[in-house]
């Protein structure tokens, strides 16, 4: 067999967690990885899409948090991209969170944003306090959980038992500790603002997914300049080096197991409306596509299908729909600056989230962000907005071409980008004179592209039975088969980065993860 068809590991899916264990492996342990992506683009939710009139929108990356100057996750990007990425900030107050009869905005300093707490809501201060103080726990609960994922046996052992012992804290619901520091319902919902980043409201979300969000926007917001497909820009060829490859329009049916432990992978390669099927061989296989695909999908029944079984109840029923829009001027004419603004039209995020979404009226919330203000290179005016929505109510199109689903479908979008849009021209009116294009994304182009159960954009979720879940982990009960990305440690771009050092310290020998660790974190750039 040719060494086209044999590498040192080969990777499902070309994600974020995809492209940092592929150039971990590259870099540190000059090993022959092959990446097989089904779309045909590279990136996963990092690559960019562009429409007439030069418009362009990352389909994934709106913001993120901890790579500032000298922060681990800056370490590990400028690793993994050789430090040819980089980040424009965005301004101070990066987040806006806009309520009927108070806008709130978060400085990108935690001492500031908890007095402008306390000087908004006095009676709170102890509550204030507390929470804060809780917020610090759970980052420590989070470096012990990424210490366990990377490592193996007695360490695994040791820091699993560092982390378990904050456990009860971070699987309470976000709602519950919340009623435990405030009683003020106003306070309540301002700082679960940002639940929509992990994709639960508070009654539903583990306090763990919550803190992990306000604690990486702590310092504040950036944007990768040049948008988010530059990631994939700059390590392909570092791959590349070392001698392997990535491969677009290449569909993974099936992970081969033979004796018990992974070896290869049969793929279509896709050509016209058919293709041939090839296999690829290796020693390691890693599924970036998600943890029920891989069980539920790519694993012969036998093998996977009790395990799949087990992550069907954390598929999340509810996802997003995000409305592109391409401007005619300037956003700035009407005073934004690039940060973004989290919409409601109430305190009550729960009523929110099971509203199913923006079909009867009105969205009763929404997020809105623009694009060409984050990026330096921008050449044209963007903006999104993005809405939760059910997926049963486009469910029935499933699996039909988009050029098919008719015109009932398409009222249903213009019907959900009419009412997403009516939020925000409410509270800025003048907005729509803005627009000279507009495209509205569903969980069906999430599901068509990604393979994502129910087009989830955040995984298996958000829930404290998410974490509870022994599956989703790096290590699989299958010898010599990893997960990387959201699945395997936490959601989110920054969860898929840490996934895919874990993942790639399980292939790195004896002590792999600090030896990794050591360093990327010592690199000079």
């Amino acid at each position: 067999m040719s060494d086209d068809q044999n590498y040192d590991a080969i990777i499902i899916g070309s994600g974020l967690g995809a492209m940092t264990t592929a150039s971990i492996l590259a870099k540190l342990h000059k090993k022959r990885v092959l990446v097989l992506e089904r779309h045909y683009v590279l990136g996963g939710f990092t690559h960019v899409f562009k429409r007439p009139g030069n418009h362009e929108w990352d389909v994934g990356i709106h913001y993120i948090g901890e790579v500032g100057e000298g922060t681990t996750m800056r370490k590990i990007f400028d690793f993994i991209t050789d430090g040819q990425l980089k980040w424009a900030q965005m301004p101070n107050e990066f987040d806006k969170f806009v309520y009927p009869d108070f806008t709130f905005g978060q400085q990108s300093n935690p001492k500031a944003f908890k007095q402008d707490l306390i000087d908004k809501f006095p009676t709170e201060k102890e509550g204030i306090e507390t929470y804060f103080a809780d917020l610090r726990k759970m980052k420590q609960w989070n470096y012990f959980r990424l210490l366990a994922e990377g490592n193996s046996g007695l360490l695994r052992w040791f820091f699993k038992g560092k982390k378990e012992k904050l456990d009860t804290l971070a699987l309470t619901t976000t709602q519950e500790v919340l009623n435990r520091h405030f009683t003020d319902p106003k306070i309540k919902a301002l700082v679960a603002s940002q639940w929509g980043d992990h994709g639960y409201p508070p009654s539903k979300s583990a306090f763990a997914s919550h803190a992990l969000i306000v604690n990486h926007y702590l310092y504040g917001g950036y944007y990768p300049v040049g948008g988010a497909s530059k990631i994939a820009d700059y390590v392909v060829p570092i791959v590349e080096k070392q001698g392997g490859k990535f491969l677009i329009n290449h569909e993974v049916q099936e992970i081969i197991v033979e004796n018990g432990q992974a070896v290869g992978v049969k793929v279509l390669k896709k050509k016209g409306k058919g293709g041939e099927v090839v296999r690829y061989n290796a020693p390691a296989v890693i599924s970036n596509a998600g943890a029920y695909l891989t069980y539920g999908k790519m694993l012969p029944e036998e093998i996977g299908g009790a395990y799949a079984k087990e992550l069907e109840p954390l598929i999340p029923d509810t996802t997003t729909a995000v409305l592109y829009l391409g401007l005619k001027e300037g956003p700035e004419k009407m005073g934004f600056e690039g940060e973004n603004h989290w919409i409601f039209d109430g305190y009550d995020h729960e009523e929110y989230a099971d509203s199913g979404g923006p079909f009867d009226g009105p969205a009763k919330g929404c997020y809105l962000s623009f694009p060409s203000l984050k990026n330096p290179d921008a050449v044209t005016h963007t903006a999104e907005v993005i809405g939760f929505v059910s997926y049963d109510k486009f469910a029935q199109w499933a699996g039909e071409p988009w050029k098919k689903r008719g015109d009932e479908y398409e009222a249903l979008k213009e019907e959900v980008s009419e009412n997403l849009l009516a939020l925000v021209e409410k509270k800025y009116p003048g907005f729509k004179d803005l627009i000279v294009y507009k495209e509205l994304s569903t969980p069906l182009s999430t599901e068509h592209f990604t393979g994502s159960p129910k087009g989830s954009i955040y995984g298996m979720g958000s829930s404290p039975e998410r974490y509870k879940n022994k599956t989703l982990a790096v290590k699989t009960p299958i010898k010599n088969l990893y997960l990387t990305g959201a699945d395997a440690f936490i959601f989110g771009i920054g969860g898929a980065l840490i996934a895919g050092v874990a993942t790639a310290a399980h292939l790195s020998g004896r002590f792999g993860f600090f030896r990794n660790w050591k360093t990327i974190m010592a690199e000079k750039r």
